[in-house]
């Protein structure tokens, strides 16, 4: 099973390594890295460049931020599943891409997900916190669920089925996605309680109260632009849950 594994970029060089190591080191066959880059002008695209042909495909030019650079990977893409690994993060061993595919191989999903660390920007071994998804019900995101985006494998027949990130939401595109994906669609998913990877802490969602009110916003148009609703409680529950979700250290 083909699986690519995709990395938006933009003036990262300080941490992209990390990422493109764990990505070449892993032991599964059969992957193809792609990574789309914004136009850095940091060295970011001498980093990429000085791997070679290690690094599948490589497109560096401006674009209108990180979910229309994803789009662009997507549509490269030609494996059979698809991994979203941003810059700033990293998978916590060498095997994770190959348990991703046993599961895919052996449950027949449609997408698979685990859980994350977060790890400090200064240093990659410290846990900051952990985000434990838990076992998706199909009541889940009425209770302000969703599982970590980065943690989240998708076969690419889903994304061409029923599309990739709306560029219309700049906080809340990953959370429109697999809500689409998962509540309104009803793909089979199947969840590992494992920790596949390890995210550098300060999203862009959460780097302000106000950031953090505009992904709120964007939440509930996630939901109308589903044409579903979610109960009164939904969107004030949604950050609040993530406490549940979180196992602090």
């Amino acid at each position: 099973m083909k699986v690519s594994v995709i990395t938006a970029v933009l003036s990262n060089r300080r941490y992209l390594s990390d990422a493109i190591a764990s990505v070449l080191g892993q032991t599964h066959a059969d992957i193809e890295y792609i990574i789309v880059d914004g136009g850095s002008i940091d060295g970011t695209i001498e980093l990429v460049q000085s791997y070679g042909d290690k690094i599948d495909k490589f497109i560096s030019e401006k674009d209108k931020g990180v979910y229309y650079a994803l789009n662009k990977g997507i549509a490269m893409a030609s494996g059979e599943v698809i991994a979203l690994l941003h810059s700033d993060d990293f998978y916590v061993n060498r095997f994770v891409i190959s348990q991703v595919v046993e599961a895919f191989e052996q449950q027949k999903c449609d997408a698979v997900y685990s859980n994350l660390y977060y790890v400090s920007n200064n240093n990659k071994d410290k846990i900051i916190r952990t985000w434990n998804a838990g076992i998706y019900k199909q009541v889940s995101f009425y209770y302000g669920w969703m599982p970590p985006h980065p943690a989240f494998f998708a076969k690419r027949e889903v994304y061409q089925q029923f599309g990739a990130f709306n560029t219309e939401l700049k906080f809340a595109a990953d959370y429109e996605l697999m809500l689409r994906f998962i509540l309104k669609h009803d793909i089979h998913i199947c969840y590992l309680p494992k920790y596949f990877i390890k995210m550098r802490v300060g999203g862009a969602s959460n780097r302000s109260l106000g950031n953090r009110l505009k992904a709120n916003m964007e939440d509930r148009k996630a939901w109308k632009i589903n044409q579903m609703k979610p109960r009164l409680f939904t969107l004030l529950l949604k950050p609040f849950s993530k406490i549940f979700q979180y196992r602090f250290n």
